[in-house]
């Protein structure tokens, strides 16, 4: 009997310890700078901050003060800031690993670099030729109509629409040149970005050694 009586003791005890070890007892600064206690902080102290403690008054838990907006903003605008540079530097660490394993080598980069831009140059050489048998074309339809001019005729249609023909294609070409010379200029940018990257990565591997 005694020992059942025991028992409960410690099942009571163990119930009022453990409603102790989780009840919410706060400490606050009231607005005249006094410490206050309770299981509710009011309204008006809510924002200056606060700590919880247990029933020994050790602190468990705490609460900083409500930011103001101006100190929210700033704190968004560096949250912002860091995203972005993450971002970056993942965005840099991708090239650098595609880089490295692309190329065996700063030779196999210009190799590659130069392979790229005969393609393109071969491209416009090509397109050169075609706008200049265009032009030759474009002289032969003024000379026809010069010649009806001449005799005092209307020059027919079929120049006139001819014409226009070989002059929208002439833009054309002249478009695609224009096109594949901003690529040349994209291409040895680049290549001439990723030969200085890897010859920085590759030299920066050596050291590290």
């Amino acid at each position: 009997m005694r020992l059942h009586k025991t028992i409960i003791l410690l099942l009571i005890s163990t119930v009022v310890s453990s409603s102790f070890a989780y009840a919410k007892y706060y400490r606050w600064t009231d607005e005249n700078g006094d410490t206050q206690y309770g299981d509710q902080v009011p309204a008006d102290a809510a924002d200056n901050g606060r700590v919880r403690v247990n029933e020994s008054g050790q602190v468990v838990e705490q609460i900083s003060p409500a930011k103001s907006s101006e100190e929210q903003i700033r704190d968004d605008e560096q949250q912002r800031i860091s995203k972005i540079e993450r971002q970056l530097k993942e965005k840099q660490d991708n090239y650098d690993r595609v880089l490295l394993t692309t190329f065996n080598s700063a030779e196999e980069i210009l190799q590659v670099r130069d392979e790229r831009i005969s393609l393109v140059e071969q491209s416009i050489s090509i397109s050169r030729e075609r706008l200049r048998k265009q032009q030759i074309e474009l002289v032969k339809l003024n000379d026809s109509r010069t010649r009806f001019i001449d005799r005092d005729m209307e020059p027919p249609e079929w120049i006139e629409n001819n014409e226009n023909k070989v002059l929208s294609r002439m833009m054309g070409i002249e478009r695609y040149i224009s096109e594949r010379g901003l690529e040349l200029e994209k291409l040895r940018k680049r290549f001439g970005e990723d030969l200085n990257r890897y010859k920085e990565l590759t030299k920066r591997s050596v050291t590290s050694r």
